[in-house]
């Protein structure tokens, strides 16, 4: 496993020391350089200065010195020469096809993207990736800890009192009405007054609440028999007889209550008609009955936003004190309730199935956002490495690699000096 408390090879924490290193590494590179270079002078100057030293300390030596630090010198300035023309131009002269990296900045820009949406980002490949995770396993695991619970809990709890500040809670209060009536206002509520009506026709209660009113309606009915009688008589005829009027007032009355009695018994015909009319209305309604919209519209004008503010008002200043105060107790029941929930949440992932539909659900939900996440990762890397200034570009990518590039300085004036050497003795001995 990584270990994830090293810093990055490009952390701009550590770019002082990256640079540090790249110049010390630049200095021992040179070093060997100089070192071939002072075998070659050394080779062409002591025979010419000190004739008596051609045959020291054997025969042919200053000629095999020569001859390694020739092919040393060759091999590491070439390696120099290409070492340096990545980055920049060699002593600052602009020979064609140097200074490769800042002149193909956007190239390179554009292949790192590539390389990473095709190696990285390939849902192929993230797939394996998001099945090794086994996100369901972790979660049981994390969650069957109690101390993890306990700190989940810690952490819920202690944000509390920052949400339920006071200007959070005016701001949450206006947002929250608001969204109500949104939603009020856009939804289709005829499907919810249908299921309103439908439950209530089938409760067991709704045949109670029919024969309370029939009876409340007969006593009514009753009651204002004087009124009735009153009325008859004022609209009967001039010559009709007082006691006519007042016989035909107490038929319509003793009807009437009649009638309203009928419809407490479900086998009346008056009683199964009503039902049958009140059964019939939420189908109605769900097939573009008028009496749908009317009903729908009264359940919204019901509530407007100033009851809505008032009412969660009320409710969130009552919660948000309760709250608080139970999430300052250590065994409140705020806190018992998260580790309930939380201690249950991992019981049921111990469940195959349970961790099979998660594990299902995240690899879906992970894959299904991986084209939106490519383009805008690819979209990213390219415009953020475009948006550099080249010679800046070129020298943090030297700084992160360029300790390794001096190897290849160091390498290269060792194994031609070698080379100059073998040449030399294969020379030497087949010439």
């Amino acid at each position: 496993m990584p270990d994830h408390s090293l810093p990055l090879p490009f952390d701009p924490a550590t770019a002082g020391d990256r640079a540090a290193a790249l110049r010390r590494w630049r200095r021992i590179a040179g070093l060997y350089l100089a070192t071939v270079a002072c075998l070659w002078l050394a080779a062409r100057l002591v025979p010419r200065l000190l004739p008596d030293y051609i045959g020291w300390p054997w025969p042919g030596f200053w000629s095999l010195l020569r001859a390694v630090g020739e092919a040393g010198l060759v091999g590491g300035l070439a390696d120099w020469f290409a070492v340096t023309a990545l980055f920049r131009h060699p002593l600052g002269v602009p020979v064609p096809h140097t200074a490769l990296v800042p002149q193909n900045r956007d190239r390179i820009a554009d292949g790192i993207a590539t390389y990473i949406d095709s190696e990285f980002l390939a849902p192929d490949r993230l797939r394996g990736q998001v099945q090794r995770l086994n996100a369901a396993d972790q979660l049981a695991r994390a969650l069957a800890d109690p101390a993890n619970r306990a700190q989940l809990a810690d952490l819920a709890l202690a944000s509390l009192p920052r949400l339920l500040s006071r200007g959070r809670e005016a701001a949450l209060r206006e947002a929250l009405a608001r969204a109500a009536m949104e939603g009020l206002r856009a939804m289709d509520m005829r499907p919810m007054v249908a299921r309103l009506l439908r439950d209530a026709i089938n409760s067991p209660l709704f045949e109670a609440l029919i024969q309370e009113v029939s009876d409340y309606g007969v006593v009514l009915i009753h009651g204002s028999r004087p009124h009735i009688r009153d009325a008859v008589a004022t609209r009967s005829k001039w010559w009709m007889p007082r006691t006519l009027d007042r016989s035909l007032a107490d038929q319509v009355t003793d009807a009437l209550a009649g009638h309203l009695f009928d419809l407490r018994s479900p086998y009346s015909e008056a009683g199964h008609a009503l039902r049958q009319w009140l059964a019939e209305i939420p189908d109605r309604i769900l097939d573009g009955d008028p009496l749908g919209d009317r009903l729908a519209s009264v359940l919204r004008n019901a509530v407007d936003i100033k009851t809505l503010r008032l009412l969660l008002h009320h409710l969130i200043g009552r919660l948000k004190s309760a709250a608080l105060e139970d999430a300052a107790k250590p065994d409140g029941v705020l806190r018992d309730a998260l580790d309930a929930m939380l201690l249950s949440l991992a019981q049921e992932l111990e469940q195959p199935a349970t961790r099979a539909r998660l594990d299902a659900a995240v690899e879906g939900a992970f894959l299904a956002a991986i084209p939106g996440w490519r383009v805008s990762i690819r979209s990213f890397i390219t415009d953020t490495l475009k948006a550099q200034d080249a010679a800046d570009f070129a020298r943090r990518l030297e700084e992160g690699v360029g300790k390794d590039l001096q190897f290849i300085r160091i390498n290269g004036t060792v194994l031609g000096a070698l080379i100059g050497a073998a040449l030399y003795l294969l020379d030497l001995t087949f010439g």
